[in-house]
C-alpha cells in the first residue's frame, strides 16, 4: 500500500507540474507552486524529484512512454504493410510533438531549458524506438520488401535523419506543410531501402 500512495503522490506532483508548466512556462513556475497545486509540501516534491528540470524531464518521459506505446501498436498491426508501418512510426512522434507544442506556446521554453539533460535522460526511449523500427525493417526483409544489411543501423539513421523535423529544430512552422514535408522525407527514406 505504501508504494501505491507514493506512486499517487508522484503522479499528483507530475500532473500539477505539467498543467502549470504548460500554462505559465518553465521560468515562471516554481517548486513552491507545483507543491501547492499538488497538495503537498515543497520537501515532498524534493523527495521525488531533484529539481524543476528533473520534473520537466519526467513529464517528457511520460510523453515518450505514450509515444512508444503507439509505435508498438503500429508495429504489431498485422493489417499494415512494412512500408505503412515505417511511415506511421517515423511520422507519428514528430507530428505528436508538434501537436503538443502547438497546444502550449511555452512548451518549447521547457524543452530548451532541459535540453542539456535530454540526451542522457531520453536515450533509453530513443533506443526503444530504434529497436521497434528495426523490427519492422526485419519484417520487411522477411517479406522481401526491403533490402538492408544492418537493420539496427538503418533504423538509427532513419530516426536521426528526422530529428530536424522536431519542434525545437524545425524550420517549418505550418502544420500542413510540415505534414507534407515529413511524409516526403519518409517516402525517400523508405524508397532507399526497398528491394
Amino acid at each position: 500500500m505504501a508504494r501505491t500512495i507514493q506512486g499517487d503522490v508522484r503522479h499528483r506532483i507530475l500532473a500539477a507540474a505539467e498543467e502549470r508548466l504548460w500554462h505559465y512556462g518553465f521560468r515562471k513556475t516554481t517548486i513552491d507552486e507545483i507543491a501547492a497545486d499538488a497538495g503537498v509540501g515543497k520537501g515532498t516534491v524534493y523527495l521525488y524529484f531533484d529539481s524543476k528540470e528533473d520534473i520537466a524531464l519526467a513529464i517528457m518521459g511520460q510523453f515518450k512512454t505514450a509515444s512508444i506505446e503507439r509505435l508498438e501498436a503500429i508495429a504489431r498491426n498485422s493489417e499494415l504493410s512494412p512500408d505503412d508501418k515505417l511511415t506511421r512510426m517515423l511520422t507519428t512522434p514528430v507530428l505528436s510533438a508538434h501537436d503538443i507544442c502547438g497546444r502550449s506556446p511555452v512548451a518549447q521554453e521547457m524543452i530548451l531549458a532541459v535540453k542539456p539533460h535530454m540526451k542522457s535522460r531520453l536515450k533509453p526511449f530513443m533506443e526503444q524506438e530504434i529497436a521497434l523500427l528495426a523490427e519492422v525493417i526485419e519484417q520487411g526483409i522477411e517479406q522481401r520488401v526491403f533490402a538492408v544489411e544492418d537493420t539496427m543501423q538503418c533504423a538509427r539513421s532513419m530516426k536521426y535523419m528526422l530529428t530536424a523535423f522536431f519542434p525545437y529544430y524545425a524550420i517549418i512552422e505550418d502544420r500542413e506543410e510540415l505534414d507534407i514535408e515529413i511524409h516526403r522525407a519518409v517516402s525517400i527514406l523508405i524508397r532507399g531501402i526497398r528491394r
